[in-house]
């Protein structure tokens, strides 16, 4: 899956100075920097000793992400816990209220961009720190293929739109973008694919939070997942042998990540 950004362009003053980067290393699991650099939230971290001109603060529980900036410059945005939910522009009070109370997992808008061009804009509740997030539907990256089993234009449209997806084998998946990874499911793991020039690319995560709360996930370990697992394990001995050749292999096991 591609990035919205690179690692190169983390801002280590601003990670080290939240107590994250030091010494050349950056003190975040693999789960958490996927998420920052897939443009998504962390979980919730533990702050300390945060410095800066105007104040100082012992401790904040908060989760991170990166924005742009109109410059171009990549910057941390911090996301506190809020003491009550701050009212969103596009929602009436009853979409709120369904919103914090579980009812909907998302609203649909659509917004007028500039003349003749609208987009539609999914915004979701982050019940952790209590903020209301939108995200633009057509910047959604969806999967070619989950557990080695392609998604259909329909499937993928659904996905995209924030939508319940159930796939050939059963299993339930669902874009969230207040999720870490990006993504909810009735299990808990998946493998997810995109299909490259002359090749696959794969990315395995561990840990997906259930589609319902304190819902029980079912056996994550399919004849689907394990095939492509196994397909993800043979790609990456070959380009290891490759490797070991002194030549480029084709196609890189990109993404491989674990979680948890």
């Amino acid at each position: 899956m591609k990035n919205l950004f690179d690692q190169h362009e983390l801002p280590l003053k601003e990670m080290e100075d939240l107590g994250i980067y030091h010494k050349d290393q950056l003190l975040l699991d693999p789960h958490n920097i996927r998420a920052l650099l897939a443009g998504r939230r962390t979980e919730l971290l533990s702050l300390e000793g945060l410095r800066a001109e105007n104040f100082s603060i012992d401790r904040l529980d908060a989760k991170l992400s990166l924005v742009r900036s109109p410059a171009g410059e990549v910057e941390v945005l911090i996301h506190p816990i809020y003491k009550q939910y701050r009212p969103h522009p596009l929602l009436t009070q009853e979409q709120m209220s369904n919103l914090i109370e579980g009812r909907d997992a998302y609203i649909s808008k659509r917004i007028q961009k500039e003349e003749g061009k609208s987009s539609m804009l999914n915004i979701e509740y982050d019940m952790e720190t209590k903020e209301f997030i939108s995200y633009e539907v057509s910047h959604v990256q969806v999967p070619d293929l989950i557990n080695g089993m392609f998604l259909s234009q329909e499937e993928k449209s659904a996905y995209q739109r924030g939508k319940q997806v159930k796939l050939a084998d059963g299993t339930q998946v669902q874009h969230r973008a207040s999720e870490p990874l990006g993504i909810l499911s009735d299990r808990k793991a998946l493998i997810l694919s995109v299909l490259l020039d002359g090749g696959i690319s794969y990315l395995l995560l561990r840990g997906i939070n259930s589609l319902k709360d304190n819902a029980r996930q079912v056996d994550y370990a399919t004849p689907s997942f394990n095939s492509a697992y196994q397909q993800m394990e043979g790609q990456k001995y070959s380009a290891q042998k490759t490797a070991e050749m002194g030549q480029v292999p084709a196609v890189s096991n990109r993404e491989r990540g674990l979680s948890r």
